[in-house]
């Protein structure tokens, strides 16, 4: 603060340059809002240039007796992103680096950690982790809410300053400070940041007989073209079902949400419609192109989570509402609502929520922050009791019952269990991946279909000696399986890659074998779906 106060000098602002100021505040918020006359929709011209007079002689105020003489950008920035703070999280102000940092972000990649953030009660928390990241082989979950980064509080904190405090060179450092739903102490994460380079479906295959699965981590611009030849391929080698995990994906692109619903219902289906306040922003997008796994093929399970947020939930909704596929797994994040970039000159913007997205059968998909039930259950878990949410009806002929109120409800629930205080410790000291390392030195040659046996195990016990990881006897062996588990999936991913190791951890998804159970039960879609509305 003190070499703040010596650098700054005195400046003498003429009535004519202040006048040209005040004019230029009067015109940004015109601009920001469409029009005087838009305002006046809902009040009237005199109260809004009452309450610009207002602004414009505390602006005045603080250049003329400010106890140091304040520079007026500042000034206005602050103002701007003040005005911003007041509407929703999502809506922001963009200065220099944060605007430079969004055009690098919609290239492809950049250097960070490998999460998703947004602000969920006027906390910093994780909507996801993306598949391959450095947070991701941590154990950073969804849900987890950021109390600090570099010691220093997320408190009033946006997503967009977080974003820039996490970004990075690769191969630097950055400290983060997580809160977990049902751990009672806080937790430090060390994180060394990597070149984020998002793939869009990092693996799919066969998960049982004539079963695909496709896993689809976000929506880039690969993401239509990458489905298409993931849905023909499969289908070559004999595909009859298929599970598409949108599971922790945080979103993206909208025109490749539309893209990927294309693939599964008929041309001319609305996938979703935006509503905001102006006409402009009343938009419909419609399936179009080449049906792949239309309804003619056969059923779909859609598989979402707490993460699965944006671009995700338009998909597993639009599937919802046709009738196309039974959507499992648990509530989706909520993330519901259309943000424009409007460039305010060269380098700065504003970020602005101009709409809302609702699904074909009307359900808004966004949650307010009054939706969410603070301190009652999970961060990311909301009440699904049927009896207090808007009920809606499906598209497609079946005529079945779906929820709105925020986020997508699935046609049948599966939690995941709790991971104890001793395994969030061995996945957030990356534990797991130090082993798999240091075993594979001598034992490359471990077939695929290796075994964690009782030697390994020894070997596991002398790391956590040397890392010092305490625990009890009783957590040891609450954990043995988990623990002949978590080697497994390493040393596969050390010696075969990510399609290895993800592959593995199917098999133990409770999640994912439900679908598969569900699958195997009801070759009919109709079948399925109606075994879904009785599951609720």
């Amino acid at each position: 603060m003190e070499e703040g106060i010596q650098k700054g000098r005195f400046i003498m602002i003429s009535r004519r340059k202040f006048a040209l100021i005040v004019s230029a505040i009067v015109l940004f918020s015109v601009l920001a809002g469409g029009t005087i006359g838009l305002f006046a929709q809902s009040r009237s011209f005199d109260q809004i240039n009452f309450q610009l007079r207002i602004f414009t002689t505390a602006f005045k105020q603080v250049l003329d007796r400010y106890v140091t003489a304040p520079d007026p950008q500042k000034l206005i920035y602050g103002a701007i992103k003040g005005m911003m703070e007041t509407l929703d999280p999502h809506s922001v102000f963009m200065d220099a680096k944060t605007f430079r940092d969004l055009k690098s972000s919609t290239q492809g990649s950049f250097g960070g950690i490998g999460i998703q953030i947004g602000v969920r009660d006027e906390v910093l928390t994780v909507i996801a982790p993306m598949a391959g990241t450095p947070a991701s082989r941590m154990g950073i979950q969804a849900g987890d809410r950021i109390l600090k980064i570099e010691g220093k509080s997320t408190k009033g904190i946006t997503s967009d300053e977080a974003v820039g405090k996490l970004r990075g060179e690769p191969g630097s450092n950055v400290t983060i400070t997580i809160e977990r739903e049902g751990v009672s102490e806080l937790m430090d994460y060390t994180i060394t940041r990597a070149l984020i380079e998002i793939e869009s479906i990092p693996y799919y295959g066969f998960i049982a007989d004539k079963i695909g699965y496709v896993w689809l981590a976000n929506f880039s611009q690969k993401s239509g073209p990458d489905l298409t030849r993931a849905l023909q391929d499969l289908e070559k080698q004999g595909m009859k079902q298929l599970i598409l995990d949108l599971r922790s994906n945080p979103g993206g692109l909208l025109h490749e949400a539309v893209e990927v619903s294309s693939n599964f219902l008929d041309n001319g289906s609305l996938v979703v419609f935006t509503r905001g306040r102006l006409k402009e922003s009343d938009q419909d997008y419609k399936a179009s192109g080449k049906v792949l796994f239309g309804s003619n093929k056969g059923p779909v399970v859609v598989l979402v989570n707490q993460g699965s947020a944006s671009a995700s939930e338009i998909v597993a909704g639009a599937l919802q509402d046709w009738d196309r596929a039974l959507v499992l797994g648990q509530t989706s994040f909520g993330k519901g609502s259309v943000q424009n970039v409007m460039p305010l000159g060269d380098s700065i913007a504003i970020k602005l929520t101009t709409a809302k997205y609702y699904t074909p059968s009307g359900r808004c998909i966004h949650r307010d922050n009054s939706a969410w039930q603070s301190g009652e259950t999970d961060s990311l878990e909301v009440d699904t009791t049927t009896a207090t949410r808007e009920v809606h009806t499906t598209l497609g002929g079946l005529k079945r019952k779906v929820y709105g109120g925020g986020g997508i409800t699935p046609d049948i629930k599966v939690d995941l269990p709790r991971l104890t205080r001793f395994q969030m410790d061995l996945e957030r000291k990356t534990i797991f991946f130090k082993f798999a390392i240091k075993y594979a030195v001598g034992h490359s040659d471990l077939p695929k279909d290796l075994k964690a046996d009782e030697a390994m195990v020894e070997e596991f016990v002398k790391l956590l000696k040397e890392d010092k990881i305490e625990y009890t006897p009783e957590e040891y062996k609450e954990s043995k399986d988990y623990i002949k588990q978590g080697i497994k999936r390493e040393l596969l991913s050390k010696l075969y890659g990510d399609k290895a190791r993800t592959a593995y951890l199917l098999q133990n998804d409770a999640q994912a074998q439900k679908a598969v159970e569900l699958l195997q039960k009801n070759k009919d879609l109709s079948k399925l779906l109606k075994e879904g509305q009785n599951g609720k």
